[in-house]
């Protein structure tokens, strides 16, 4: 008997609880020049161009998980950095397409992501829209936060000139 007892004095009451680990952020890209539109792989997205002659895709982001920053204030440190890219045969079309500030909270409908960026112009180095006409790309995006935290998407989409276009 007091074998046993010295057991039970050595237990502990209630163990303390682990915190779970925060789940993996994630991402989703978009298109749209004032509301999110998503997008789907191999779907068509318009070559536009712009009042001074070059020509964008517009990108949009979706994500959670990441420091969002302050989407007011570029000058907020804790603002994430979001790459855009287009590539087609092999070329990164649009290398400048990077931007430095804090992303948007979502509408409170979307509840799967917390923050989003809408309507980007993704400018690409191209002189004629035709270059592009009914061509495969490679559409993708990088969010990287304060935190070192990192996500990224891509998809293959055909690229059509925006009716508009001159």
């Amino acid at each position: 008997m007091p074998l046993l007892l010295t057991l039970l004095a050595g237990c502990a009451a209630d163990p303390e609880p682990v915190e779970a680990p925060p789940p993996p952020p994630v991402i989703e890209m978009g298109t749209g020049e004032w509301d999110w539109e998503p997008l789907e792989p191999g779907q068509e997205i318009d070559v536009i161009q712009g009042p001074q002659g070059g020509f964008h895709l517009l990108g949009s982001v979706r994500v959670k998980g990441l420091e969002a920053g302050t989407a007011n204030d570029l000058t907020d440190p804790n603002n994430p950095t979001t790459q855009f890219w287009v590539v087609h045969n092999g070329e990164n079309l649009s290398p400048g397409s990077r931007f430095i500030q804090g992303l948007d909270p979502t509408p409170e409908e979307d509840g799967a992501y917390s923050h989003q960026m809408v309507g980007r112009f993704i400018i690409m180095n191209i002189l004629a829209d035709d270059e592009l006409d009914g061509e495969e790309v490679t559409f993708g995006v990088s969010v990287d936060d304060v935190n070192g935290e990192r996500v990224e998407t891509e998809m293959t989409l055909t690229t059509v000139p925006h009716p508009l276009n001159l």
